[in-house]
């Protein structure tokens, strides 16, 4: 049988005309083809979207007013208290519970969760409703003058504490750090302009000493040597210097011998110019 009785009875696709209606699955879809996958999403399912978008970045913001609200108020607050403050008392019971676990994760908020036996009393809220939330301060815990000095005591170096650091967590401390400066207890350092304390220390009531006016004055009238003069005055008297001057350091250096050069190596003379073919014929035999 030809191909052509082979084919006979099997009917052929008609391929589409070019001005053919577009079925309306393609139209919806984009491609039938491709399925639900190039779908274009629904009104309903765009606005979900942008909705949760929205409640996302939304919530970022109120945390921050929670981050504020408590550090103004110093005591732990409960969620409850949070949200009438924040006026979000009205959200959906899974956002509040959304909110709560940011509450909990953030760097600046302190969780203190309710103690077992008392919250076995309270079983008509949830677990995410009970417990309290407060400001966590750079220095937790320094909050009066004895608790600074705690925390000055326990530093395990001599590195310098901030006073905004401190006022962090407590904001009224200028008094107190006066105070324990008159006291001899802390060292500070402030600024030129207005004189108020940035950074502090540890001191002790110990190791002061009061030094008479008199001898201020004539301290202050004494006059020192110029930088660069001052090493030498001191050998001079006879005082070892904590550092030496490097410009006496280098004219007093010991002068290294200068390396020889070595001298060019010259090719040996031939005596026997009458034998040198021989000895570039046969350079085995030169002996």
């Amino acid at each position: 049988m030809t191909a052509t009785n082979l084919n006979k009875g099997v009917k052929r696709p008609v391929p589409p005309k070019a001005d053919a209606p577009i079925p309306k699955r393609q139209k919806r879809d984009g491609n039938i083809a491709s399925g639900k996958d190039n779908a274009t999403p629904t009104p309903a399912a765009a606005a979900a979207a942008a909705a949760s978008q929205d409640f996302g970045a939304h919530m970022m913001t109120q945390l921050t007013y929670a981050v504020d609200f408590l550090k103004s108020k110093r005591t732990p607050k409960t969620l409850q208290e949070i949200l009438d403050h924040l006026t979000l008392q009205h959200m959906s019971e899974g956002q509040q519970s959304s909110f709560s676990q940011l509450m909990k994760r953030h760097s600046r908020i302190q969780f203190n969760p309710t103690p077992r036996a008392k919250s076995t009393g309270s079983s008509d809220l949830p677990a995410w409703r009970t417990g309290t939330y407060e400001f966590k301060a750079k220095l937790p815990g320094v909050t009066s003058k004895v608790t600074l000095l705690e925390y000055l005591q326990h530093k395990v170096d001599a590195s310098c504490t901030s006073v905004k650091d401190i006022k962090d967590g407590w904001p009224d401390c200028d008094g107190a750090i006066d105070e324990l400066e008159k006291e001899h207890k802390i060292l500070t350092v402030r600024t030129k302009k207005d004189n108020h304390a940035k950074h502090v220390w540890l001191d002790s009531p110990e190791l002061h000493h009061e030094v008479d006016a008199e001898f201020q004055v004539m301290w202050a009238k004494i006059k020192l040597p110029p930088a660069d003069e001052m090493v030498r005055k001191l050998k001079a008297l006879g005082q070892k210097a904590t550092s030496d001057d490097p410009r006496d350091r280098i004219g007093n250096a010991p002068k290294t011998a200068p390396k020889k050069k070595k001298a060019p190596r010259t090719q040996k003379r031939f005596e026997n110019a009458h034998m040198k073919q021989l000895f570039e014929m046969n350079p085995n035999k030169r002996n």
